[in-house]
């Protein structure tokens, strides 16, 4: 009775072993399941082609899904100029600098204090 309940015993002993090495490769197989940065870098390093172009795509798909739609703007003629006008305009295009110098000058006259450059002189 002593030897079968021992051979039994390590049966029992042997089956446990057998479950521990299983369920120790079950949760190692588990763990690289469920590591998905680890994943990721992989697959980053093994296909980096295939995931360039699938972000572009992702990209382009979502800025066009996202996109605001333009307004529709009618644009009206522009108003036809006389000849006078248009002389008028051209004048005053040729004489804006002078007229711009000599506003500049008017107003420092009026609003700039002199300088005395003589003051320190002996």
């Amino acid at each position: 009775m002593a030897s079968q309940s021992q051979g039994s015993t390590e049966a029992l002993i042997a089956r446990i072993e057998a479950s521990r090495h299983t369920l120790g490769e079950d949760i190692t197989s588990l763990r690289h399941r469920f590591d998905l940065p680890a994943r990721a870098r992989a697959s980053f390093r093994t296909k980096p082609l295939k995931w360039l172009a699938g972000s572009l795509g992702a990209g382009l798909f979502a800025s066009q899904l996202l996109k605001k739609p333009r307004p529709v703007v009618e644009k009206s003629p522009a108003p036809r100029r006389s000849w006078f006008a248009s002389l008028l305009g051209g004048a005053f295009t040729l004489a804006r600098p002078s007229l711009q110098n000599w506003a500049t000058q008017e107003l420092l006259k009026r609003f700039v204090i002199p300088r005395n450059d003589n003051a320190g002189k002996s």
